[in-house]
């Protein structure tokens, strides 16, 4: 099931999130306790972005290979 969560997740609006989040930092005037919920909830897309790109590069190796072989 786990899997299948980072397919349906919008990577165009997790890097916005993401750079949202970025300039939250930048601004500088957040209190602490905000900037590590900031944080984890950036990680947290991070690592949802890192998976659903792997997988977009697993299968691009696979529709290479299917027809790589044909040939």
């Amino acid at each position: 099931m786990t899997k299948k969560q980072p397919t349906k997740f919008d990577v165009a609006k997790g890097f916005e999130e993401i750079e949202s989040i970025a300039e939250w930092f930048e601004q500088g005037d957040g209190d602490l306790d905000q900037g590590l919920k900031k944080f984890e909830r950036a990680m947290t897309i991070a690592d949802v972005l890192k998976k659903r790109l792997d997988e977009a590069e697993n299968t691009i190796k696979d529709i290479k290979s299917k027809f790589d072989t044909e040939e």
